[in-house]
């Protein structure tokens, strides 16, 4: 029997499993891949709030370069800040393998590739099953991914929307960086609410594209455009990224879902590695303060305070479903007002000078408004 038994190794298991073993309590982390982080399912991006906040500093194990922020990139070129607040190109495998390890290093005990299988409710807490092998547990923290195996076996899910992104890797000498210091990230009609990006990455750059679309043709539409030769690629990464998902709760006495098997991925940019690692913070804190207390109802409290957070906002769905209604117009006359300026060069006169010049923009008023507050959401919490 064990106190606490996490399903997954990303960073909102790997948080999970701290917690628990941090505060004493036996843990097992069990991981379906042979490798911790391996095969990478990432644009590999993180903002140094999202580490800080979330009690970690960086480790030179796993930066690859320091960023400074990010630009939008409208269809006809034009571009704006998204954020200044700076953050770090990672090496996503090493960086899931040293929050991991930092669990074992406290005293949980981790057992790579078991794809866990099978859930069930046990006198005083759950048997989880993986192939021929069964573990008891008194709390259970799943962190299995976008397809949340364990949520949907305990009938916790009622929808999941999905989306899909394609890169690839190139050696930096193969791209011709517009922005060798920042996150670029290309929008336009093709992408459904999606988008292309170029993240530099040290000695390599990640290029690709995701969205509610073909994936894979747009990432090799994106870099014919640009002169990129997917041959001169030194990996593929591919993955499944949740979009919104419809949860009956994130937390029930004894049992917690957190990261992209919650679907906390941020549905304006895909960005989950922040939401993962808060998530599976809070997961495992209330955790352990279910089982010090002996009282597993504890748990649902989780939910509670999940459901409150921004990663949760119901403002950043509907605002990004106005976008994908979006014509690249729109979009170029947006990023035409905004060359070369921070979205919060945004206020009321800036907002009377352009609706006086260009007065169709107020159709789309309430939007604006609401995009403001998206992107103050999406600064701190979103990548």
């Amino acid at each position: 029997m064990y106190d606490a038994v996490v399903v997954g190794a990303g960073p909102a298991g790997g948080m999970a499993a701290r917690q628990l073993a941090t505060a004493g309590f036996s843990t097992l982390v069990l991981e379906k891949k042979k490798i911790v982080g391996e095969p990478v399912q990432c644009a590999e991006g993180v903002s140094r709030f999202g580490l800080e906040s979330n009690g970690l500093r960086p480790d030179a194990s796993w930066i690859e370069q320091p960023i400074d922020g990010a630009r939008c990139v409208v269809p006809d070129g034009r571009s704006f800040f998204i954020t200044h607040l700076p953050g770090y190109a990672i090496d996503r495998a090493a960086f899931d393998r040293w929050i991991v390890e930092g669990a074992v290093d406290d005293g949980a005990e981790l057992r790579t590739s078991t794809r866990v299988d099978g859930i069930e409710r046990r006198v005083g807490g759950w048997r989880i099953r993986a192939g021929s092998e069964e573990w008891d547990a008194r709390t259970v923290v799943a962190a299995d991914g976008p397809t949340s195996f364990l949520a949907k076996r305990l009938g916790l899910v009622r929808s999941q929307d999905q989306i899909r992104a394609y890169e690839y890797r190139f050696p930096k000498d193969a791209v011709d960086l517009p922005d060798p210091d920042r996150f670029l990230l290309y929008i336009g009609e093709r992408y459904d609410g999606g988008y292309a990006w170029i993240f530099p990455k040290g000695d390599a750059v990640n290029v690709g594209a995701g969205g509610h679309i073909d994936a894979h043709a747009a990432a090799v539409a994106f870099c014919r455009e640009r002169g990129l030769d997917p041959e001169r690629r030194e990996r593929i990464i591919a993955g499944t990224i949740p979009y919104r998902y419809d949860l009956a709760a994130y937390g029930i006495p004894g049992f917690a879902v957190a990261g992209d098997a919650a679907g906390v991925t941020n549905p304006m940019n895909g960005a989950g590695i922040h939401p993962g690692l808060f998530s599976g913070r809070l997961a495992g804190q209330f955790a352990a303060t279910a089982l010090e207390k002996e009282d597993a109802g504890v748990m649902a409290g989780y939910d509670r305070v999940l459901k409150q957070s921004p990663f949760l906002d119901p403002l950043l769905w509907w605002i990004i479903e106005r976008v994908r209604r979006w014509s690249d117009r729109l979009m170029n006359t947006v990023g035409g007002e905004l060359d070369g300026l921070d979205w919060r060069a945004v206020n009321l006169r800036f907002a009377a000078r352009t609706v006086l010049r260009k007065p169709g923009l107020t159709l789309h008023s309430k939007e604006f408004l609401r995009m403001v507050r998206a992107l103050e959401l999406c600064e701190h919490y979103g990548w």
